[in-house]
């Protein structure tokens, strides 16, 4: 990196291979560098253990199999040093293969008002690429270990309104898709706590907070949405991320299940997902649908 007054500080999750003794072996080379050690805690809770140890201002992420471009850390102090009312900035991004490659763009959305309508329904950030304030970071909780996956999107949604939020245009971090991240490995996961991610958004401007503490006590997702308060609002979410990434049977499922656990005051949600039924039919038919039932 160009800009060079930074402190590392590298999580291992509980790793049984060589990454242990690698890590060890990096730290002792670039100044600043440090490296903890954790059983499992997962990304959002190896995130939580790495934030709460630099002592600067600003804290950026990096993900393990990602590139950031020389300049990436430069520019990103230099935009939140210039832009005090931001909190947040990531940037544009390249998709790479497993061998660096680029095989396309990484689209995200640029400007806070566009970033906040994004957010509405998805991450409007590349995680990896995101430097924020330290301030922003704890004024909004931090990341939270219940999200075993898009604790990413969780932590964009509690991002108060006070700070605004930015992506540079210049693709300065490059994403690896291979088919070993967690993105695809989990990919239902992922949808599944955006989903929830939403609906704790949803819940948080109707009463001031939502049911994290539930989310962690579950032993799996189902026996969460049988607990939770607003079952048929998340079943109808997880229904639509599913739908939206092609997987239109089980977005069925769970749109059914949204319409036999509405309450009988809840006329516009049974309504919205009948809707959302009907176009799933059409959805069944689209490339993306049949890439993942295989036709």
């Amino acid at each position: 990196q160009t800009y060079r007054r930074f402190e590392l500080v590298a999580v291992d999750d509980g790793s049984t291979d060589a990454t242990g003794a690698l890590l060890a072996e990096f730290a002792g080379a670039p100044e600043g560098t440090r490296v903890l050690r954790a059983e499992g805690i997962g990304p959002a809770g190896a995130r939580s253990l790495a934030f709460h140890h630099p002592r600067g201002e600003l804290i950026a992420i990096h993900d393990d199999d990602d590139l950031s471009r020389p300049e990436r850390l430069r520019r990103q102090v230099d935009f939140l040093e210039s832009h005090r009312a931001h909190g947040v900035v990531g940037c544009a991004a390249d998709a790479i293969d497993e061998s660096g490659v680029r095989v396309g763009a990484f689209p995200v959305p640029f400007g806070d008002p566009a970033i906040r309508r994004v957010l509405r329904r998805a991450p409007p950030c590349v995680n990896g690429s995101v430097m924020m304030r330290r301030a922003a970071y704890e004024e909004a909780g931090g990341f939270r270990a219940p999200f075993r996956v898009a604790e990413d999107f969780d932590l964009w949604l509690r991002i108060p309104a006070r700070f605004a939020m930015e992506n540079l245009p210049e693709p300065l971090y490059a994403w690896r898709r291979h088919g070993d991240n967690t993105t695809a490995r989990w990919r239902v996961d992922h949808l599944r706590f955006a989903a929830t991610a939403r609906a704790f958004a949803e819940e948080r401007r109707h009463r001031g907070e939502d049911s994290v503490a539930l989310l962690e006590s579950a032993p799996d997702g189902d026996a969460f949405i049988a607990r939770y308060p607003r079952a048929a609002r998340l079943s109808f979410l997880i229904g639509e991320h599913l739908v939206r990434e092609g997987r239109v049977r089980e977005g069925r499922a769970y749109f059914a299940r949204a319409l036999e656990s509405a309450a009988g005051n809840s006329a516009r949600l049974k309504a919205t997902a009948a809707l959302w039924w009907l176009l799933s039919l059409a959805v069944a038919f689209t490339p993306r649908a049949r890439r993942v039932a295989g036709t």
